[in-house]
């Protein structure tokens, strides 16, 4: 089937999909296609804390299993590399830019002898929401050619999409972010990079109730209950960004 032609196909199955086994269904169907016989779809948090709203969904057979059960999922490198890049890279590439130890050169040869010798991977990542990737891999000695990677790439990113709706991102919230005055935003600010109230009293040349009043507002205001979901809400809300975050 043309490329452009199983991209599209592939996308009305898993738009139409009413479960998220449906669509790994339906992508596995594409990545054999391609020329992929193994393939996963995952939120890097799943393996912490798994729960329902996460993601974690594999056609890896056994090595899916053992991975959880030996705890692999804290060295592996296809796993780390998709929270450091935003951009897809083959598994000769992660290697080549970050040699792996002998944990990881453990991990990637089991791997191999399960199937997985070559892989390809497309990290996802929206912001306020648990980094996640979509991994590819083949029994075979090379990986399909460039332009059936950048497919899988496509494919990737139409099946994380909709398996994200199934699992309820993303998280609603208001229709437009909440007006605030010039000094609530400076709170929030201060506020989302650590700082206790008397700090930004101090900071904002202000009294201490000053400042817990203002927390209190935006507390209300973005209808939460503390700094943590704040600093959640603002930043789904555009009102401050990663770099607010980390100073």
């Amino acid at each position: 089937m043309p490329l452009n032609r199983l991209i599209e196909e592939h996308g009305k199955l898993v738009r139409g999909a009413r479960s998220d086994a449906e669509i790994l269904e339906h992508s596995f169907g594409a990545a054999g296609e391609l020329g992929f016989n193994r393939l996963a779809f995952v939120h890097a948090q799943w393996f912490v804390c798994p729960n329902g709203r996460l993601i974690f969904l594999h056609k890896f057979d056994e090595w899916g299993h053992i991975f959880v059960a030996r705890k692999y999922y804290r060295h592996d490198p296809a796993l780390l590399m998709s929270q450091r890049t935003h951009r897809a890279f083959t598994w000769t590439e992660m290697r080549r830019r970050y040699p792996p130890d002998r944990m990881q050169t453990r991990i990637l040869s089991e791997a191999g002898r399960h199937g997985l010798r070559v892989g390809f991977t497309v990290p996802i990542s929206v912001p306020s929401e648990p980094s996640g990737c979509c991994s590819f891999a083949t029994d075979a000695c090379e990986l399909p050619p460039a332009d059936y990677c950048r497919a899988a790439a496509w494919i990737a990113d139409e099946a994380f999409e909709q398996i994200r709706r199934l699992h309820g991102y993303p998280v609603s919230i208001e229709e437009s972010a909440p007006h605030l005055s010039p000094r609530r935003l400076e709170c929030l600010r201060w506020a989302v990079i650590g700082r206790t109230d008397a700090q930004i009293a101090l900071i904002m040349d202000a009294k201490v109730s000053t400042i817990r009043s203002y927390m209190a507002d935006l507390r209300r205001l973005f209808g939460v209950c503390s700094r943590t979901e704040l600093a959640r809400a603002a930043q789904r809300a555009g009102l401050i960004g990663i770099e607010d975050a980390i100073p």
